[in-house]
């Protein structure tokens, strides 16, 4: 069942743990007061990676459905909207929450995009082959352990321990997301796309973005398309739309109000815009999306 706000909520660090250093590490088995924060309809301000070992977790992740079962683990970036209801089933895993801050104090600002699961668009829990299982079960174990321990040091021990623990789910779990570090083209779709989130309201022209990146139109769509398999308009576009979702299933605010939200002139231009995608009118599919 959707749970519906006026508004949705942006969650930080701060409403899981007041005490955090800029990551958190909750072990399932002995501790459910994560998941008594995460479960509420929100918009989050930080990366969450959540390792199954047992159990199922059933997931509402920017709208969309999906089930994280045993042996399973799934990540995405801050600004999901993630939802989930609180069951009493038994569950063991981990949940591993970091703020950009935290890995970029050491790294530099570009060493999470090489990590690109943690932003895939629509997040898709993946297996975790039982040898890999172990060896995350004990880089997880560790960082738990230091984590509870809060030592004047646990920030930089974290911090590798992160690293070592993104590095191998890049190379197991998720091969195909893994970004070259002097990929220089895909860092600027990616910074594309930062911008895209940012300004998606105000500004609907590839040319604006084209221009805060120094690039000219013709060569940002031949990134975009290169890199996306779309048009840098269809990205602005797509994000536009995904907002709009989220807006219609998860908020109370009416199609007037999600318009002007969005950046639109008028309701009318909204309308024929969502129609256009979803053959369908933001009433409409809000109705459709009630019984979720």
């Amino acid at each position: 069942m959707v749970i519906k706000t006026e508004n949705i909520n942006t969650f930080t660090l701060n409403t899981i743990d007041p005490d955090h250093i800029g990551l958190v590490v909750f072990d399932l088995k002995d501790d459910y007061s994560c998941l008594q924060h995460l479960h509420l309809t929100n918009r989050r301000s930080f990366y969450t990676v959540i390792y199954l070992i047992s159990g199922t977790i059933q997931l509402s992740i920017d709208g969309y459905l999906s089930k994280l079962e045993c042996q399973q683990v799934i990540s995405f970036g801050p600004g999901t909207q993630l939802q989930f209801p609180i069951e009493k089933e038994q569950k063991e895993g981990w949940i591993v929450l970091f703020e950009k801050p935290f890995v970029t104090a050491r790294y530099n600002d570009h060493v999470l995009h090489h990590f690109n699961f943690l932003k895939k668009q629509k997040a898709e829990p993946q297996h975790v082959p039982f040898s890999e299982g172990l060896g995350l079960s004990m880089i997880l174990e560790t960082m738990q352990r230091e984590y509870a321990y809060k030592h004047p040091d646990a920030k930089d021990i974290l911090r590798s321990y992160l690293h070592i623990f993104l590095g191998t789910l890049g190379r197991s779990i998720f091969p195909e997301a893994i970004v070259g570090v002097k990929n220089e083209k895909e860092e600027k779709v990616l910074s594309f796309e930062r911008l895209i989130s940012e300004q998606y309201a105000k500004e609907r022209l590839p040319s604006f973005y084209a221009d805060r990146l120094f690039i000219t139109t013709n060569y940002l769509n031949r990134l975009c398309q290169e890199r996306r398999g779309k048009s840098a308009g269809q990205l602005i576009r797509q994000y536009v739309l995904l907002e709009a979702e989220n807006l219609l299933i998860h908020s109370c605010k009416n199609i007037s109000e999600i318009s002007f939200e969005l950046g639109f002139e008028n309701v009318s231009y909204f309308i024929t815009f969502f129609k256009k995608k979803f053959g369908v009118s933001p009433d409409g599919f809000r109705k459709n999306n009630s019984k979720i």
